[in-house]
């Protein structure tokens, strides 16, 4: 029997959504659904706001996280070579 709900590999680069929200920004919702206090709605909303940011320049949390690692260390690795003497 055919199976009509075949994933494709050209699937495999979209974000993951609930019904509209993005699982990124679901996680703080839920919390602040659950957990109905200031700094919950605060949560969410700053989440929102930097994931829409975010998405307006094509870039992805994780992508950022990088972008700042490299910012802020530099883009060289450099490793201290020390001779033991035996």
């Amino acid at each position: 029997m055919y199976n009509d709900h075949i994933a494709h590999w050209r699937d495999s680069g979209r974000k993951a959504k609930f019904f509209m929200i993005e699982a990124q920004v679901f996680f703080p919702m839920v919390l602040t659904v659950f957990h109905f206090r200031t700094w919950t709605i605060s949560l969410s909303v700053l989440t929102a706001i930097l994931l829409f940011v975010l998405s307006r320049y094509n870039v992805t949390f994780w992508v950022l996280l990088i972008n700042l690692r490299e910012w802020t260390f530099g883009r060289e690795k450099y490793v201290d070579i020390v001779e033991v003497d035996e």
